[in-house]
């Protein structure tokens, strides 16, 4: 069973979840790069027909609103290897004085984004973006409701060398019963500055970038993707809203349009331009408990995995960028996309 440890060195919890590490066995993982068809007898669980080699859907979009059945547009199972489990206890336990530990209790869902096996997501029609993304917002404000889990982190892992194992373009979504440590000091900072000016941190940043305009790479009337001007990795992109909004729970349904719109064109000026890189995918948001407050903006952050970290940036924790953010808006922005 998931258990989280709590690590006294850095003040932050440790998921120890080790069923995980059966998911790196899956017959996807070693088959689905041969390219085989799916089918009902393939090996492609998230594939219509193959329903059975999934854990039973959560959630789902199917037309007239069925509950089950074929023709299904987006899917939400369980992970079948979870990092955390919502049957869980979350009670905690002293060992000793420096060992505490926090029943794994938490909720850890597959977001499967369309029946197409072979379709990235910036090839899917800006309806189909549009959906997944009310998807992501529904099942976000569902286990919101739940008062045991206190952060939220929605997620896609594209390619291998981001961390994914099975090749069906799906999203994740983690509930926590505390909040990350690296989410409450980027939330603690941006406290602290809307304490000592009156403003959210995140809207003077994007008011910033839009007037520099060196590092925008797309906009709309809503939202803007931006390289932001101390990226970490190569072509690292932020996609922030214009009006201002803590929680992408609370995103009126009227604004995920345009944002399907702009995130189709990131996804797409990133495949063509970098060859289709392998990326991680975050959408940024505040814990349970600050929907209402003023000092965070939500936004998607996309990280292309371009280059390994190395002993120097484990070692310290600080990042070495080696593309400039203004030649890698420059040299995005040129990329002519379907």
């Amino acid at each position: 069973m998931p258990v989280l440890r709590y690590d006294v060195t850095t003040n932050d919890w440790v998921i120890m979840a080790p069923e995980r590490v059966r998911r790196l066995v899956e017959p996807e993982r070693v088959i689905g790069a041969e390219g085989l068809p799916p089918g009902p007898e393939g090996l492609f669980p998230f594939c219509p027909r193959n329903e059975h080699r999934t854990t039973p859907d959560i959630h789902a979009v199917r037309p007239g609103g069925r509950a089950t059945g074929p023709g299904w547009k987006v899917r939400v199972v369980p992970s079948k290897f979870p990092a955390l489990r919502i049957e869980e206890d979350p009670s905690r336990q002293e060992e000793g004085p420096l060992f505490r530990s926090l029943g794994g209790c938490g909720a850890h869902e597959v977001i499967i984004e369309s029946p197409a096996h072979n379709t990235f997501l910036g090839h899917q029609s800006i309806e189909q973006i549009e959906l997944v993304l009310r998807v992501l917002q529904a099942r976000f404000n569902d286990l919101m409701r739940d008062a045991r889990f206190q952060m939220i982190v929605l997620f896609k892992n594209h390619g291998e060398g981001a961390g994914t194992s099975l090749r069906h373009p799906h999203w994740q979504l983690i509930a926590t019963p505390v909040v990350p440590r690296q989410l409450r000091l980027r939330h603690a900072i941006a406290t602290d500055y809307f304490d000592r000016t009156g403003h959210c941190l995140y809207c003077v940043l994007l008011q910033e970038e839009l007037a520099a305009g060196k590092r925008v790479l797309a906009a709309n009337d809503s939202y803007a993707a931006v390289l932001p001007y101390a990226s970490h990795v190569p072509f690292e992109t932020w996609i922030i809203p214009k009006i201002h909004q803590s929680s992408f729970g609370r995103v009126e349904g009227a604004r995920l349009r345009p944002l399907a719109e702009l995130l189709r064109t990131v996804l797409l000026k990133l495949h063509v331009g970098l060859d289709n890189p392998d990326f991680n995918l975050t959408v940024n948001t505040v814990p349970r408990g600050d929907e209402d407050r003023e000092y965070f903006l939500w936004h998607i952050a996309l990280l292309p995995r371009l280059t390994t970290p190395a002993g120097f940036e484990r070692g310290s924790g600080m990042s070495i960028n080696t593309v400039m953010p203004e030649d890698a808006a420059d040299a995005l922005r040129d990329v002519p996309i379907p």
